[in-house]
């Protein structure tokens, strides 16, 4: 195959985050969703980390409830080496489109730790004669099986 026509068919193909720098494995499949930009903050006070990541995709489609709560796994390929990824695991918390050209769609998607989607719940519960282990087991009770990531 000539130099050009290898050029032109790596252009127009779907993008593929294989030697990409920051890596986004999702339940969607394999490349589905490129990683672009990383945008967040990470602490060990404020609840862990939250990402927001900016991506690509040939699929301008995407149904966007479908991720929501879903665990994901970001790689980020760290300064100290060439191969040594770092992950994070988290679940996506907000999922949006940003637009689409015709070619790739550009989406968002925010990745917090599980318990992250204790924010997103709105109840209220009044806990009478019971010990702070008690009321973290009932609280707790309802998020069984949440933190799987697999």
């Amino acid at each position: 195959m000539d130099p050009v026509a290898t050029v032109l068919s790596a252009l127009s193909a779907a993008p593929r985050q294989q030697e990409r720098l920051l890596r986004l494995h999702t339940p969607l499949g394999p490349d589905v969703l490129v990683a672009e930009t990383l945008d967040g903050r990470e602490s060990v006070d404020g609840g862990g980390f939250r990402f927001d990541v900016a991506a690509l995709s040939a699929n301008a489609g995407l149904p966007l409830d479908d991720l929501l709560g879903q665990p994901v796994l970001l790689e980020l390929l760290t300064a100290e080496s060439h191969t040594a990824l770092r992950p994070f695991h988290g679940h996506v918390t907000a999922f949006e489109r940003l637009g689409s050209n015709g070619g790739l769609a550009r989406y968002r998607l925010r990745v917090e730790p599980w318990l992250a989607l204790l924010a997103q719940r709105v109840d209220s519960y009044v806990f009478q004669d019971m010990s702070v282990v008690e009321i973290a087991e009932s609280v707790f009770a309802d998020y069984a099986g949440q933190g799987a990531l697999a």
